[in-house]
């Protein structure tokens, strides 16, 4: 009988836990006024672009592992070339052309970070040891270079076989082709079909790690910000390191659900850079959303 009592009791108190969890991660308990968020919002852009540019110096590129991940990394430097884009930030731009002279093959996949730049085929047993996430980029961005197969082209428009970071690269991917290729009805709703899923899943998963900043903004980058609650942003933001940088994990938890890891967190370019651009999409693409949140 007492074992039961204790069992009822812990399972009260699970359901209790994971009631506050979620109305934490939804709602605020007290609403941010429209001067104070754009005054947090502006200091996590400030922070943010300086710890990129420092970690993104290209004098770096050789001796410091964190700048060559972000220098190397074409899908980050398509973020730090939009944030350029939709700020003139000089700075930024900068940063976006170095992609450009510290890689060795830079125009294979340079299409990603500027897309009126050279385009040089990358070799078809190379293209395939790629995830196939980076395929559909390609693909979206040079279609007539990069066919895909039947199978990838069935996954890439798939509206119901991913969930989780597969679901966010799958959106962006979808993004990538409505840009370079032009919209059609279909498209369009296979795009707020799959961004529905994810914000659900925003909505439930309240670890705060560089998938909840992916989810963010690849929901705003697909134009889909309606979906995004102003609570995920204050969460967003809170997470944000002194160094102005943001953790791939919460407090241990990894991404990946169930994934649970001890030992120092530190600031890396993934989640920064991801970070750095929810606040210059809200900043520059979307002020309307700050309008409609906070009065």
């Amino acid at each position: 009988m007492r074992f039961r009592r204790l069992l009822l009791c812990l399972l009260l108190a699970g359901f209790l836990l994971a009631g506050i969890t979620w109305l934490n991660n939804n709602w605020s308990i007290r609403p941010l006024s429209r001067a104070e968020f754009l005054g947090r919002l502006d200091n996590a852009m400030a922070a943010s672009r300086q710890w990129v540019l420092g970690v993104g110096d290209p004098n770096k590129f050789f001796t410091d592992e964190e700048s060559s991940v972000l220098l190397r990394n074409p899908a980050l430097m398509h973020m730090v070339a939009d944030c350029a884009l939709i700020s003139a930030d000089q700075r930024l731009q900068s940063l976006a052309a170095a992609y450009f002279r510290v890689n060795l093959k830079p125009y294979r996949w340079g299409r990603l970070v500027d897309p009126n730049c050279p385009f040089e085929r990358l070799p078809a047993g190379l293209l395939l040891r790629f995830d196939d996430y980076m395929r559909w980029f390609l693909h979206a961005v040079v279609p007539t270079e990069y066919p895909l197969t039947a199978e990838d082209r069935a996954d890439m428009f798939s509206p119901d076989k991913y969930r989780t970071g597969s679901a966010t690269h799958q959106l962006l991917a979808l993004h990538l082709y409505r840009k370079h290729n032009g919209s059609n009805p279909h498209l369009d709703w296979l795009i707020r079909h799959i961004s529905m899923r994810i914000a659900s899943e925003a909505s439930i998963d309240f670890r705060v790690t560089d998938l909840y900043l992916q989810r963010i903004a690849f929901l705003l980058v697909a134009g889909q910000q309606d979906l995004v609650k102003r609570r995920w942003v204050e969460r967003a933001l809170d997470a944000q390191q002194p160094d102005g940088g943001w953790s791939y994990s919460w407090h241990g938890w990894q991404p990946k659900p169930y994934r649970f890891q001890f030992g120092e967190e530190s600031t890396t370019s993934h989640p920064t850079v991801q970070g750095m651009w929810i606040t210059y999409m809200l900043k520059y693409r979307y002020p309307k959303w700050i309008e409609n949140n906070y009065q």
